[in-house]
């Protein structure tokens, strides 16, 4: 036996009791040796050993808590600091490092489809990166860099679900989704309160507003201080909710119908005080298209959706009558205008296009590695920022042709292998492979108007959940052959 293994096989047998004591005994000592003023050091640093050790005993806890995190904590900015935002996400990184070591004897390395493709989509977009000093200066290609290693640690948890594959599902694994439908309705009513009567935590924000005849007021950002990419997030488990409500598969998600009403309520009210139509695109051709792989839907269960859907648009005439006609005049009043005035209905995106093919005109080398990921808004290498407002022409100026190229094989092979799973005989795997297939289509809708690839709170999201839904279909082809860690009862969460 290999010292490695010998090290997991040790912890792997500690029980709870032992992991408790143990914290304790360290937090006792700390506490001792140390001023009375490094008591809530000890206690934290005690908690997260605690959770150290048990995530290295079920690595699925540690995806579980860090989903957790990048959904409902928002960044810290301590004034030494100055405007650098501290992700408490980041703080867990270390663990998921000692998880990898740990558990190297008995990690599953799955280096599929997915993974590979996304890694391509992140080699090709860091190629960009130098061109960031090139073109801008090292302020804005450090921050460009700091972006890119924030969507790169996507892959990172990833592997860690994939990699931490049980033979057989297990307690915890039954309660991730419930627990993360509860999560995104959390931080979904912390952006609603915070747009309603905004919470004094100073932070940087967007500059992102809608102008009434009283005043300004910023759209619901909720813990991300960004409008598009919570309603982005919001979306996604609001079309989820919709998905298994309107098809009859609670059991999917683990929720009653009571409770997918009630968070289909409260996820559109998110998504609605965004004030994000891109977002809205997503939502609305996630649900169509799952429906049309999915049959017919109850006429039964449509209404009561439609209820809960449109419930707080009844409600919003009587909070605000300001805001609602707002949202009749600006938001829908200008569809109207869609074939006479477009750049009017696209909030001026169709001239930044043209800027953009003029720019690309110009200077055609741009087509090749681009002037660097993530620099556009702050580069004054074109006189001014450039809020493209089109992920896919971002990705064309900002990482050239390779970097558009490698995201749209990532989005291939993303079609491709949920498609095949959405056909699964069996019924979880089936709901869930259909609902990312929909998703992501919804998403190139959403990316026609919005940068959503480089929100990388919501990818390391939405690509860890697609590798946990890998695992069980693996678990299901392979009709519980796979090997299982050792020292874990096979039995285990039946």
């Amino acid at each position: 036996m290999s010292r490695e293994t010998r090290v997991f096989a040790g912890l792997n047998g500690w029980s709870w009791p032992a992991l408790v004591t143990v914290t304790l005994l360290i937090s006792g000592l700390t506490i001792v040796l140390a001023p009375l003023s490094a008591v809530a050091i000890a206690l934290g640093v005690s908690v997260y050993l605690l959770f150290a050790l048990a995530s290295i005993k079920e690595p699925l806890l540690y995806v579980t808590v860090f989903l957790a995190g990048l959904i409902a904590l928002p960044p810290v900015y301590l004034e030494r600091l100055g405007a650098v935002p501290i992700y408490p996400t980041t703080l867990l990184l270390p663990i998921g490092a000692g998880i990898v070591v740990c558990r190297l004897p008995d990690f599953k390395w799955r280096f599929d489809a997915i993974a590979g493709a996304f890694t391509c989509f992140l080699l090709f977009t860091g190629v960009s990166l130098p061109f960031v000093w090139i073109f801008s200066d090292s302020q804005v290609g450090w921050g460009s860099l700091l972006r890119w290693l924030m969507l790169a640690q996507a892959v990172f948890i990833y592997v860690i679900a994939r990699g931490g594959m049980r033979a057989e599902e297990t307690r915890l694994e039954t309660r991730l989704m419930p627990a993360l439908f509860a999560v995104a309705a959390g931080s979904a009513i912390y952006g609603v309160i915070d747009f309603v009567w905004p919470i004094p935590i100073p932070h940087p924000a967007a500059d992102q507003f809608i102008w009434l005849g009283s005043g300004i007021i910023r759209r619901a950002q909720g813990v991300f201080f960004e409008a598009s990419s919570f309603a982005n997030l919001c979306g996604f488990f609001l079309a989820a909710a919709a998905a298994a409500f309107l098809t009859g598969k609670e059991r999917a998600v683990r929720l009653s119908q009571a409770w997918l009403l009630a968070l289909i309520a409260v996820l559109m009210l998110a998504v609605f005080v965004s004030f994000s139509r891109s977002a809205w695109g997503c939502v609305l051709t996630t649900i169509l298209v799952f429906g049309a792989l999915f049959g017919r839907v109850r006429a039964g269960r449509l209404a009561w959706f439609l209820f809960a859907l449109c419930l707080p648009l009844f409600l919003l005439p009587l909070y605000s009558p300001e805001l609602w006609n707002y949202f009749l005049i600006n938001r829908v009043g200008h569809f109207t205008q869609i074939f006479t005035d477009p750049n009017l209905v696209s909030s001026g995106r169709i001239d930044t296009w043209r800027r953009i093919a003029g720019v690309l005109q110009e200077h055609p080398y741009y087509f090749i590695f681009g002037v660097g990921y993530k620099s556009l808004p702050r580069t004054r290498l074109f006189q001014q920022a450039i809020i493209t407002d089109n992920g896919f022409l971002n990705l064309l100026l900002e990482t050239g042709m390779a970097g558009l190229a490698s995201f749209v094989f990532f989005l291939s092979e993303t079609f491709r292998t949920f498609w095949r799973l959405a056909h699964s005989q069996n019924i979880k795997t089936a709901f869930w492979g259909g609902l990312l297939f929909s998703f992501w289509c919804g998403e190139c809708v959403q990316l026609m108007a919005a940068d959503a690839y480089t929100y990388w709170r919501n990818m390391a999201v939405f690509l860890t959940l697609m590798g946990i839904v890998m695992n069980w279909a693996e678990r299901d082809e392979a009709g519980g052959q796979i090997s299982d860690f050792p020292g874990r009862p096979r039995t285990e969460g039946r």
